[in-house]
């Protein structure tokens, strides 16, 4: 079992509001916003209407026509930019975004916050919460949690395989070659960029993954992964995150081609690793 893991980290926050507020973002974002009672959260994505990723998000739902939106910082694009640009004749209002900073917590730590804060939501990184706050440190603080030394929530990250847009994706990634799977609703009707997704889904794969790997030493970002078999040693990926995880060594994730399949071994520049299943 990884160790408990709390970090303060920024995001983007915007708010939608008004007697259209649910159709704009049910028809823009990968999440069944329609369905989402009030006082609840779900993890959701924005994309280009071609269906590559732009921003990963969180939607609470704050009342019948009011949402609120913590989204990526930098690198990763502005979404509500991409929201407001949709944005055409529905009775509501697009306000921000502004920068916010909140606390990540491991799912072990949460009950500590109960009723703290903000706003909570499912945190990006899979088995994590988020908790909007003025201030991150002295609510985690207040409820008796020690903030992580520096790095420890990346290393959680890399180990649980959860991309970050801009670091582990660019401006053409696929939902699926991100592994995002769980962010979008197979069931809800029209949303932007759902015509590739749903063709990826029914009918076919991605051609890249991202993928989490082993390793038996340090790697740099944007280092090649290489994979050997009877017909020589070919370049099958690219290392776009790396960090040392505590009781597992070196992990990195790294896109890498459909066909390389779990278990594989890799050469990672000097390092040698392996592909490992989805975290």
């Amino acid at each position: 079992m990884s160790p408990p893991v709390a970090a303060v980290v920024p995001r983007r926050i915007a708010w939608v509001e008004g007697p259209d507020a649910q159709a704009l973002l049910h028809g823009l974002l990968t999440a069944d916003i329609a369905a989402l009672p009030v006082g609840s959260a779900v993890r959701s994505l924005i994309l280009t209407p071609q269906g590559h990723l732009v921003a990963q998000m969180a939607v609470a739902r704050d009342g019948d026509q009011a949402f609120t939106l913590l989204l990526d910082p930098p690198p990763a694009a502005d979404g509500v930019a991409l929201i407001a640009q949709h944005h055409v004749s529905e009775d509501a209002l697009v306000l921000g975004p502004e920068d916010a900073r909140v606390l990540v917590v491991s799912d072990d730590l949460a009950p500590a916050l109960s009723g703290a804060g903000d706003l909570h939501v499912p945190g990006a990184i899979p088995g994590t919460l988020e908790v909007l706050a003025d201030d991150p440190a002295a609510l985690a603080g207040s409820a008796g949690i020690t903030l992580s030394p520096p790095g420890a929530l990346e290393a959680v990250r890399i180990a649980r395989g959860a991309p970050a847009t801009g670091v582990d994706t660019g401006a053409r990634t696929l939902v699926q070659e991100a592994g995002l799977d769980d962010a979008v609703s197979y069931e809800k009707g029209c949303y932007l960029g759902q015509e590739t997704v749903a063709r990826l889904h029914y009918r076919g794969h991605a051609n890249r993954r991202l993928a989490r790997i082993g390793l038996d030493g340090p790697v740099p970002v944007g280092a090649d992964v290489t994979a050997s078999d009877a017909g020589g040693t070919a370049v099958v990926g690219t290392v776009t995150s790396a960090a040392e995880v505590p009781g597992a060594g070196w992990m990195a994730l790294a896109l890498v081609r459909h066909e390389v399949p779990d278990g594989t071994s890799v050469g990672v520049g000097a390092a040698h690793g392996q592909v490992l299943p989805p975290g």
